[in-house]
């Protein structure tokens, strides 16, 4: 097939100067401890003028002390956050961490003091987040307590839903199901709360809303058992949906995890089980790709144009791409994205392949690809995981290298940042101190070396 896919700035992009790096600064701390580190970050937030960037180093700062299990510290350094989205994220990031520890009931309190209107406030989010850590430690009973402190009631029957699945995660199916339950009976329409529920405008039809977190939750848990190898304990729990739209959901998302396990066969006839329209889309593609996996390119690409034919997707042929990529077929690849028509698609795919050939250890490939993908932003965040990768996989110079070549300047200390903590998250935290000490803005230098603080305690 005629290449289709052509760049004229593909040879301009590839052969960019590279900027000439900086020299690093003086190492701060002739020792590398964490004390050190958090210490020169917010002596750095002191010399900042702009509030904005000292309430980022302050953010940074706070999370780092919380990781460390130093949550005094990390609330006193949140307290110094000007911004109340900003404070109310740290302290999100706090309670979080607090939770993950085990500290359930300091969690809740610091939970609780988020000042946050939004829907998708910090404070729901930390309450789920603690609520999730409970359930997932078999404290169920605590963990519908801790959510009644969220006044929506669609946020708290989604976070309910949130700790019902966290249970079967951690292998207590039975628990799961009574968890999920509770959802059910205490959801939104109880006899005493239905016109007020009507009148504050959360829902318009009852019929809409009614269950759907149970529903949710039911299928998660479904999902979760189809992982764990019980297809048919799996199949019995989405057949149990009261709800047609609930119970497609659970069916997709089995077959979907069937695909993914290699068994096509299986998720083809679970996908046939999907009752409503165009309910099966999630799981024909996971299929595509499976075909694609198992290296029946000709089979997946078939099933690919079926499901653009039928639905005007073209998930089957990115997955088909990305695969092609991944096993070394870039040609392959670049002609069925050629196929693509929707310029999103498209990039979606490229962007996929370019992931997958850095991951296989072909980052001149991948970076061509990348040539190939026209919205700049859409490149600059594939440019940021091809660094990041490097970096982690044990090539930092190569991934500084790249950030210095093709980030675009206004991302260019952010991708140093992350490219820091990548290598620190692969334990080398000198490595990493050495990136971020060429990081000449005092925000992103000390936000490096907090990040960098708890993997040298």
């Amino acid at each position: 097939m005629r290449m289709l896919l052509k760049l004229p700035a593909l040879a301009a992009l590839l052969c960019v100067a590279g900027t000439v790096a900086a020299q690093p600064l003086v190492p701060p701390c002739p020792s590398l401890t964490a004390d050190c580190l958090l210490s020169e970050a917010a002596a750095l937030a002191g010399a900042v003028a702009r509030s904005g960037p000292r309430d980022e180093i302050h953010f940074s700062v706070a999370t780092a002390l919380a990781a460390l299990g130093r949550l005094d510290d990390a609330v006193a350094m949140a307290d110094q956050i000007a911004d109340p989205y900003t404070r109310a994220e740290a302290f999100g990031e706090i309670a979080a961490a607090a939770a993950r520890a085990g500290a359930f009931d300091r969690a809740y309190a610091i939970a609780l003091t988020i000042v946050d209107a939004r829907s998708r406030s910090a404070r729901v989010a930390a309450l789920q987040a603690v609520a999730v850590a409970q359930g997932r430690a078999g404290q169920i009973d605590a963990a519908f307590d801790t959510v009644v402190a969220i006044d929506n009631p669609y946020r708290r029957s989604e976070a309910q839903a949130a700790i019902a699945t966290a249970v079967a995660q951690a292998g207590d199916m039975p628990a799961a199901f009574r968890a999920a339950s509770r959802i059910a009976t205490k959801y939104w329409f109880t006899s005493d709360q239905h016109e007020l529920k009507i009148a504050s405008g959360l829902v318009s039809r009852s019929g809409d809303f009614d269950q759907f977190w149970f529903f949710e939750a039911m299928g998660g848990i479904a999902q979760i058992q189809a992982r764990n190898g019980d297809v048919a304990g799996a199949l019995k729990t989405a057949k149990s949906i009261p709800d047609m739209a609930g119970r497609s959901r659970a069916a997709a998302r089995i077959a979907s995890a069937q695909a993914r396990a290699g068994d096509i066969d299986g998720a083809l006839a679970t996908a046939s089980r999907v009752e409503t329209a165009f309910g099966d889309l999630e799981a024909m593609v996971a299929i595509a790709e499976a075909k694609a996996h198992a290296g029946d390119i000709a089979g997946a690409l078939g099933l690919a144009r079926d499901i653009f034919a039928a639905y005007g997707d073209a998930g089957g042929m990115v997955a088909v791409a990305v695969q092609q990529a991944r096993q070394g077929d870039v040609g392959g690849a670049l002609t069925t994205v050629a196929s693509i028509e929707a310029l999103d698609a498209r990039t979606r795919a490229l962007a996929g392949m370019a992931v997958a050939l850095v991951g296989a250890g072909r980052a001149d490939t991948a970076l061509e690809v990348v040539a190939l993908i026209h919205d700049p932003r859409e490149r600059s965040e594939v440019i940021h995981r091809i660094a990041v990768t490097l970096a982690g996989d044990g090539a930092p110079e190569r991934a500084l290298d790249i950030a210095a070549r093709f980030a675009e300047r206004r991302d260019h200390d952010d991708l140093v940042v992350a490219i820091a903590l990548a290598q620190a998250a692969a334990a080398d935290a000198e490595g990493a101190m050495t990136t971020a000490l060429h990081l000449h803005d005092d925000m992103y230098r000390a936000i490096a070396m907090a990040g960098i603080a708890p993997f040298v305690r």
